[in-house]
């Protein structure tokens, strides 16, 4: 087993809950060149540590914290990937957060924290370098995010550790809880909270001293400060620098007719004016933020100073996604509401995307007469009203009453469960529910939605060229923003002009897509073996292949048969599958995958 020199520290730390103990695991370079990090090695390590067909509720689980090769360097804008089987689809689930955590897991001299088993008590993570603590928890079990990210920093008597934490959600186990990341940030989809939850671990804290190793130490600073100063001066992207993705909701609704709106049911929102870039800076953003060392700044912070009901109020946004899903695809257009929805979310520790998209179906099925208030403890849930859908917020992440309890179970298994109509409103791929964006106004989010291997993700690339290159991107766990889009096709020589002086390899932009495709195909395999995810799998809900746009710039599109069935084969050709979106054998051994063919090919 050879160990890095560069990039990487060549260590794993596993933390096994239910001994309450703690060990140190090498990672083989020959296994880091070919994962990289991040998305990539989370899906190999996954394949390997987890028992096939494991109850992702179980202390058979296991949930990891990835870093890349980047992270704590001077590279612009690395971040931290968490990775588990997924609670809310039963496939691989993974999430990208931003903030300092990445870079303070790497300084602390790991590459990859797992944490396995279950804890008989509450407990959460404390990391300094080497010393590794389970601390009690009991004391904040049942808290927010936010009072729990204090009690930590309090118990540990240090403001400095990095934190991730868990709200009542997580706790409740809600299939689509996520993890509060330094108060702001969230690691949102496919349940990592819930995963944390069922473990007893509240939350992590770490903190970390040690130099990250550089092989060429000029060379990679010279190649990291080019990287930096092409995502600074893009001037496209000089909108999101001072808009942050809110900026992009009115883009949405008047240009590209994208706009979610009323789950799914119109992407035009006459309001939007009210809830956009142009409100927030007016009456509620204070001030820029950025993730470590980026020039994109995209993270608004602000306090609503309105005179209204949430006067006072002080959170992060809104963004794009967050934006949308808990403001016109509910049709709320009071900005101060909407943003008290997202930070309910925050501090009870819900996904932002999923949490909005289930209340928006439960509105259409009520405005249907698909549900009743009877059905909702006499909550009438109707579009526009901001005060019952915070409520319901609350309830979904304790699974209150028979209103709590039906929406915490998420589109896909709420409309399992009512039966009727409801399956032509549920928006879900895989599980998953959709993001923000009406791929019947921008049929390229199609693909990511559709083809992705999360499910319902925007953030897995809009074709298949892009989603090997954000494959390459979530596994060095690099910015989007600042990597992906400045970037753009020029991904392969800028990522190998840095990676080589790092880590001392030769890596060529040839070895970079060969290893993008090995990542999009083990993650492929993982679901085959964990669900029989095939074409069937591959498509979006039916509403978006069945109705038009009702109204806006796109009014008729649709995303017909002939969108779907293109979509899917030039896929499948491009990453070496079957027909029905199965990895052959030949490809599978060519990416050096051999051993996921016996679990793979059975399936064919």
């Amino acid at each position: 087993m050879a160990e890095p020199k560069g990039g990487y520290f060549g260590k794993m730390l596993e933390v096994d809950l239910t001994a309450g103990k703690s060990t140190v695991r090498a990672l083989d370079e020959a296994v880091l060149r070919d994962y990289i990090g991040g998305e990539g090695l989370g899906a190999y390590l996954l394949y390997k540590e987890l028992p096939a067909k494991a109850d992702p509720l179980s202390p058979a689980n296991v949930f990891m914290m990835l870093t890349g090769p980047f992270n704590g360097t001077a590279c612009p804008s690395a971040r931290l990937n968490v990775s588990f089987k997924s609670p809310h689809t039963g496939i691989y689930g993974h999430s990208q957060v931003g903030g300092p955590i990445g870079n303070e897991i790497k300084w602390a001299g790991w590459d990859v924290v797992m944490l396995k088993g279950k804890s008989p008590k509450p407990v959460y993570i404390a990391i300094h370098n080497d010393k590794v603590e389970i601390r009690d928890a009991s004391a904040v079990w049942g808290k927010d995010t936010y009072a729990t990210e204090e009690f930590m920093k309090e118990d540990l008597k240090d403001d400095e550790y990095k934190t991730m934490v868990i709200g009542p959600a997580g706790e409740k186990q809600v299939y689509f809880s996520c993890i509060i990341v330094d108060r702001f940030r969230a690691a949102g989809r496919s349940g990592g909270g819930a995963v944390l939850g069922s473990k007893n671990v509240k939350g992590i804290a770490v903190k970390g001293t040690k130099a990250v190793p550089v092989v060429n130490v000029e060379a990679f600073n010279k190649a990291a400060k080019e990287a930096w100063d092409l995502g600074h001066n893009v001037e496209a992207w000089a909108g999101i620098k001072r808009w942050g993705t809110g900026g992009l909701m009115e883009f949405a609704n008047y240009v590209s007719g994208s706009l979610v709106t009323k789950n799914y049911s119109t992407s035009w929102f006459a309001d939007v004016n009210m809830i956009g870039g142009e409100e927030a800076s007016r009456t509620f953003w204070k001030r820029h933020v950025s993730c470590p060392n980026c020039p994109i700044h995209c993270m608004k912070l602000g306090v609503v100073r309105t005179g209204g009901n949430y006067d006072g109020l002080i959170a992060e946004g809104p963004e794009y996604e967050t934006g949308v899903m808990m403001g016109s695809n509910l049709g709320i257009s009071d900005l101060d509401a909407c943003m008290k929805g997202i930070e309910t979310c925050d501090a009870m520790g819900l996904d932002t995307i999923s949490t909005g998209n289930t209340i928006g179906f439960a509105m259409e099925l009520m405005e249907r007469g698909i549900l009743t208030p009877a059905d909702h403890d006499g909550m009438k849930l109707e579009w526009g009203n901001a005060e019952t859908a915070i409520e319901m917020v609350n309830k979904i992440a304790n699974k209150e009453g028979k209103a709590g309890a039906l929406l915490s179970l998420g589109v896909k298994r709420m409309a399992e469960k009512i039966g009727k109509d409801s399956i032509k409103y549920a928006i879900h791929v895989k599980g998953q529910e959709l993001a923000a964006h009406d791929p019947r106004g921008f049929k390229p989010r199609g693909v990511s939605y559709a083809m992705g291997q999360l499910g319902g993700c925007h953030h897995e690339g809009n074709s298949p060229e892009g989603q090997a290159i954000w494959a390459y991107l979530s596994s060095m766990v690099l910015c989007s923003f600042m990597a992906g889009v400045p970037w753009s096709k020029r991904n392969p020589g800028i990522v190998c002009d840095m990676l080589n002086p790092l880590t001392g390899w030769n890596t060529t932009p040839d070895e970079y897509w060969a290893t993008a495709k090995r990542i999009i195909t083990i993650m492929r395999s993982f679901n085959i073996r964990e669900a029989g995810i095939s074409r069937k799998d591959d498509v979006l809900p039916v509403r978006l292949r069945t109705e038009a746009l009702p109204e806006g710039p796109k009014k008729g599109a649709v995303f017909t048969d002939e969108d779907t069935k293109k979509m899917q084969d030039d896929y499948y050709a491009y990453y070496g599958w079957d027909e029905n979106g199965i990895p052959t054998e030949e490809t599978l051994k060519k990416l050096k995958l051999d051993f996921t063919v016996a679990d793979v090919r059975k399936k064919a």
